[in-house]
């Protein structure tokens, strides 16, 4: 049994009309399948909590919307390890479904379930949140914010607006990056901890992250003087992030920030205030439905 759980908002409420897409391909195809509708914000959680409350048998869940709707769908878990996760990208933003290489059409996401492999796939524990795209600290919690601001734009253009208005008023912020029993301080932009390449609808800040290596690529971007910034976003927007001069790059299977002051952090795309920054991957427990 296929468990479709989909944000009906999701998309400008593109995935009504995805579901109606699907619909006669899953009964042409005899697929038993369920459909069930978020009402709000945690609802998609409750769905999946419920879903997969209670049982030792592997439940198939399907999250029909973009990274918001993903991410609520890990969370609601109860045992990642018993989950075959699929995901149908109809989102604002589908940035780790990029990166798992899943087709952006409906019919060929749906294909990939029906005749497809569920693959182990890592994803991220952040002091008992889990994320499975990027968390991060620093500028993308402020592009996030003045994000969920935008009133005329939204999607990928109101993320990449927010992205150059936050560059040249963002104050880069202290703290450590603790990797192991080393210890760098650190004066920047941003710490990302990636497990997929990209946020934001499509601005690569992890080029060369891989879903089931057991890793995460740790990637901190130190203090640009103003001068400089034009040229580091043309970097960014090129997918060239790591080539930087002021960025540091690295692997490794936990990563914690201790910053001098509070910071909020974002864990795909939802932010978290208060949230001790200790990130740790999740190797070889969940599958997804990926090519």
């Amino acid at each position: 049994m296929l468990h479709f759980i989909y944000n009906p908002i999701a998309g400008k409420g593109s995935s009504r009309r995805v579901r109606e897409a699907l619909e006669p391909m899953l009964r042409a195809a005899k697929a038993a399948y369920a459909f069930h509708e978020t009402k709000g914000h945690h609802s998609a959680a409750d769905i999946v909590r419920r879903l997969t409350g209670g049982g030792r048998e592997t439940v198939d869940i399907v999250s029909m919307g973009g990274d918001g709707t993903l991410h609520e769908v890990l969370n609601g878990m109860e045992d990642p390890g018993r989950v075959r996760l699929g995901i149908i990208p109809c989102g604002s933003g589908n940035d780790f479904a990029a990166a798992a290489g899943i087709p952006a059409a409906p019919d060929g996401a749906l294909d990939l379930l029906l005749n497809g492999e569920a693959k182990f796939t890592d994803y991220m524990e952040c002091s008992g949140v889990r994320g499975i795209n990027a968390i991060g600290t620093g500028i993308d919690v402020d592009i996030l914010r003045r994000y969920n601001g935008m009133k005329l734009l939204k999607g990928s253009a109101a993320y990449l607006a927010s992205l150059i208005l936050t560059l040249f008023s963002y104050r880069p912020k202290r703290f450590s990056e603790v990797v192991g029993s080393e210890r760098r301080l650190h004066r920047a932009f941003i710490a990302c901890a990636g497990n997929g390449q990209r946020f934001g609808g499509g601005i690569t800040i992890c080029p060369e992250a891989v879903l089931d290596d057991g890793l995460l690529d740790i990637v901190i971007v130190d203090d640009i003087s103003a001068p400089g910034i034009p040229a580091a976003f043309v970097k960014l927007m090129k997918r060239r992030i790591l080539e930087h001069p002021k960025t540091s790059f690295r692997r490794a299977d936990f990563l914690k920030i201790e910053p001098e002051v509070p910071m909020a952090i974002q864990i795909d795309g939802e932010i978290y205030e208060n949230l001790p920054f200790d990130v740790r991957v999740v190797h070889n427990r969940l599958r997804v439905f990926r090519p």
